[in-house]
C-alpha cells in the first residue's frame, strides 16, 4: 500500500483502520510509518501519528524500538497532533530507565508551557504519574507543579490533575 497516497485521501478512523490492518505486526511497513511522520509535508504526518495508537493497541512491540526517537524528536514538532498522539503512546509503555530522566524534561516542559494544547499537557501529566509509581520522590514536585499550573490552564486541566492525584495518594 501506499501509505502516503492513502493517508491523503482522507482522514477517518476508517482510512487509519485500513492502514493499521495493512502494516500489521510488520517491523519494516511500521517504520515506513515513522519515516512518514518524520519526513513528510503536513498534514500527512499528522494523520500518520494517529495511527501509532492504533497500531500500538494491537501490536505494542512495534513501538519500543522507537520509543527513544520520540522521546528525543518530541519537542520538535510544531504540530500538535503528532505530540499528542506521541505523548499518548508514550503514557502506555514501559520507558526504559535510561530515559526517564529526558522524557521527564519533556513532559515537564509541555506542562508548563504557555503554548502547549491541553491533550499534549494531560498526557505528559499521565506520563509522570506513571513514572511516580517507580520513583515515588517524585511526587511531591510533580503535585507543586500542578498545583501552580491549575489556574492557568482550563478546566479540563484541572479535572485531568484531580484524576491523577487521586491514584497517586500516598
Amino acid at each position: 500500500m501506499d501509505y502516503i497516497s492513502q493517508l491523503g485521501k482522507e482522514h477517518s478512523r476508517l482510512n487509519s483502520d485500513k492502514i493499521a490492518k495493512a502494516i500489521g505486526n510488520n517491523p519494516s511497513e511500521f517504520k515506513k510509518l515513522v519515516t512518514i511522520i518524520y519526513n513528510e509535508e503536513a498534514p500527512i504526518p499528522q494523520r500518520a501519528s494517529w495511527l501509532l495508537a492504533i497500531i500500538d493497541k494491537k501490536h505494542p512491540t512495534l513501538l519500543e524500538p522507537y520509543i527513544s526517537k520520540f522521546i528525543n524528536s518530541i519537542e520538535k514538532f510544531k504540530i500538535d497532533g503528532i505530540k499528542r498522539n506521541m505523548m499518548f503512546v508514550l503514557s502506555n509503555h514501559k520507558i526504559p530507565a535510561k530515559l526517564q530522566a529526558k522524557l521527564l524534561d519533556v513532559c515537564y516542559n509541555f506542562i508548563l508551557s504557555n503554548d502547549e494544547t491541553v491533550a499534549v499537557k494531560v498526557h505528559a501529566m499521565q506520563v509522570i504519574a506513571d513514572l511516580t509509581k517507580e520513583h515515588p520522590e517524585l511526587k511531591s514536585e510533580f503535585k507543586s507543579v500542578i498545583d501552580n499550573q491549575i489556574d492557568k490552564n482550563s478546566q479540563a486541566f484541572a479535572a485531568r490533575a484531580r484524576l491523577i492525584f487521586k491514584k497517586i495518594k500516598d
